[in-house]
């Protein structure tokens, strides 16, 4: 059962390419560095009834893309026409094949793929003749990632979030106040300590300073800091932001150096 009902491409080139990658998948070969199912020749030059070849799998494809929007009599028509006319130039090719494959964007077609199997027992050519319609592309297409994720990104199937994983009882992040109020001082102490880092034309190392608060508190991030540091790291970080010269300008001029822990959950700043 088809899992994604891919839409038939609309872009000859584009359907070439993809019927290019997928046989080397298929086949098991290098569909980047193409060393098996390749181009042959190209537009202008006479194609001898081919698109693909590869002489290694000794097969040689021919890609129809269809107006699907037309009848399904008249699409069959213009595909028997088609098959007939590119069987005669391939006949002037100068390396043997055994498989020749017509791939078209048009569905699986009873009609197409009794007429090929006809004309194969008919004519007696000396290798196998196939009809490859859109819903045998599709299967192999889905059975996949690379041409899927390559040709209908839109189909890839979206992973599914994880749940974050819930925080410790007793961490900080379980109390919102308290940890909006240390990020606040966090912010305060880089903020002023960069102004004394301009001077000097450097920059305030804002990971460096994270990662040695979390090292002091031995959490893996300010969520996981247990509440019962809370006290102990106000104090530390008011500490910081006092001794940092922005702050002392800040005194002279009789400022504060920033709100309590009452004033901001009240929305107070200084």
């Amino acid at each position: 059962m088809a899992k994604y009902q891919l839409p038939p491409l609309k872009d000859e080139k584009l359907f070439e390419e993809f019927i290019c990658d997928l046989f080397n998948q298929i086949e098991n070969t290098n569909s980047y560095q193409n060393t098996e199912f390749r181009f042959f020749g190209i537009k202008g030059q006479n194609q001898k009834g081919i698109d693909i070849f590869s002489s290694g799998n000794k097969t040689v494809i021919q890609c129809k893309l269809k107006d699907l929007r037309k009848k399904d009599e008249i699409i069959r028509k213009n595909l028997i026409e088609d098959i007939e006319q590119d069987l005669l130039k391939a006949t002037t090719l100068k390396f043997n094949f055994e498989r020749f494959i017509f791939v078209s964007t048009f569905r699986d077609d009873s009609p197409l793929q009794e007429y090929v199997t006809e004309l194969k027992e008919r004519s007696q050519y000396p290798f196998n003749l196939y009809y490859w319609g859109w819903d045998t592309l599709s299967k192999y297409a889905e059975e996949n990632e690379m041409i899927i994720k390559k040709y209908f990104p839109k189909f890839i199937p979206k992973k599914p979030k994880q749940p974050k994983p819930e925080l410790p009882e007793g961490a900080l992040g379980r109390d919102l106040l308290k940890k909006n109020y240390i990020t606040y001082l966090i912010r305060r102490y880089g903020d002023w300590k960069q102004f004394e880092l301009n001077n000097k034309g450097e920059t305030f190392n804002w990971p460096a300073f994270n990662k040695h608060v979390m090292n002091r508190y031995r959490a893996s991030g300010i969520n996981y800091i247990y509440v019962n540091h809370f006290s102990d790291i106000v104090t530390y970080l008011q500490d910081k932001i006092d001794k940092t010269i922005f702050s002392r300008n800040n005194k002279a001029k009789g400022k504060r150096n920033y709100s309590t822990y009452e004033e901001h959950t009240q929305g107070i700043s200084e």
